[in-house]
């Protein structure tokens, strides 16, 4: 990981960004389901995910594709700034077998989720967390989070915390 993000990481923790405070409703006393959990390099278990669009992504079709699953939220400052490097590495690659999906963490107001992407014209797919991709985003703390998974399934790496584009073209190695 470069000075850069380790600079911002902390500063974001010292900051209250890393927790969930900034979004209580996620926070609540709900019981939250049965999540897989996510281990680097063993099969990554993917759940159903509601798309923004309508329909569910059953990942039945990504096998073969190197795929990243972002974390975010539309008021967050970090997750603004890698959604647009984020956007252009998937741009680049997609015909490399790359799929995006940005799963926005509070699934109560689509509305304002389609309107931000809209507004950013971002070409990756959108899901809404439901309550199991919730619980597997409440699994480690701090926005945004992204999960690489490579061509046979198996989870690669975790980063928690904005990345830069020379952070994502480190990945392209795994396309």
């Amino acid at each position: 990981m470069n000075t850069k993000r380790q600079f911002l990481r902390q500063s974001a923790a010292l900051c209250g960004f890393a927790g969930l405070s900034a979004w209580p409703q996620l926070a609540a006393a709900a019981p939250t389901p049965k999540a897989p959990q996510w281990v680097v390099g063993q099969r990554a278990e993917l759940p159903p995910l509601p798309l923004l669009q309508g329909g569910v992504e059953a990942f039945d079709k990504t096998a073969g594709r190197v795929v990243m699953l972002e974390f975010w939220h539309t008021r967050c400052p970090f997750c603004a700034r890698q959604n647009l490097v984020l956007d252009a590495f998937y741009r680049r690659h997609q015909d490399r077998g790359l799929s995006v999906y940005a799963i926005h963490i509070d699934n109560k107001q689509p509305a304002e989720v389609k309107r931000y992407i809209d507004q950013h014209g971002y070409a990756f797919t959108v899901g809404l967390a439901d309550p199991t991709w919730q619980a597997l985003f409440k699994q480690r703390k701090g926005l945004p989070q992204l999960f690489v998974i490579d061509r046979q399934q198996r989870l690669q790496r975790i980063e928690l915390g904005e990345m830069f584009a020379e952070d994502l073209n480190d990945l392209s190695q795994l396309l």
